[in-house]
């Protein structure tokens, strides 16, 4: 067996982070910029997790998403830090909902509405290929499909994309009729 010293961290010491040694471009392969299922656990909350307390946890995690899944493990919708917000809490509320009551279910985005690309189309692009399509779409976050064998491979967010690149991502979701009603009749 081999003696090893140890050494004490000195304050020259640099806590270094991986974004420190990516030269990552809007020309670098979109992969690269993949939170993959494969590699790295899915953040997820049940469904039945009340609205307060997933804030809480969200916050206290630094966690800005997570996937929604119901007793089956199965994804149901995603829940944005944004969507547990007061505003949106009291938008319930004002239904008739009691604040207790209300669960990442009442808030989430459903299934049936989550964009995503698929993992095969994500070998061919650049990240700004990915990125140009979250504008367009307005759109802060995809999933990632594998769509041969129907997994839900991984996500990509906006904002991780613009903290790599270290450049500002701005993006504005395209306004319905129901947004456009409630600001002329608020």
């Amino acid at each position: 067996m081999r003696k090893l010293n140890l050494f004490a961290v000195e304050t020259a010491d640099h806590l270094v982070q991986p974004a420190e040694f990516a030269d990552s471009s809007l020309n670098t392969a979109a992969l690269d910029f993949v939170t993959d299922f494969k590699h790295n656990s899915p953040m997820m909350i049940d469904a039945d997790t009340c609205a307060v307390e997933a804030e809480d946890m969200m916050k206290h995690e630094h966690s800005k998403l997570k996937l929604v899944i119901d007793a089956n493990q199965e994804m149901i919708g995603l829940i944005s830090f944004d969507q547990l917000s007061i505003q949106n809490v009291l938008q319930r509320m004002g239904k008739g909902i009691n604040r207790k009551e209300l669960s990442v279910a009442d808030l989430m985005l459903p299934r049936s509405e989550v964009k995503a690309l698929a993992y095969q189309q994500l070998q061919h692009c650049s990240i700004g290929d990915v990125l140009h399509t979250l504008q367009s779409h307005g759109e802060q976050y995809c999933l990632v499909i594998d769509t041969d064998s129907h997994h839900i491979r991984g996500l990509m967010s906006a904002a991780d994309i613009a903290s790599r690149l270290h450049v500002p991502v701005h993006i504005e979701k395209a306004p319905t009729f129901l947004n456009i009603f409630d600001r002329v009749y608020a």
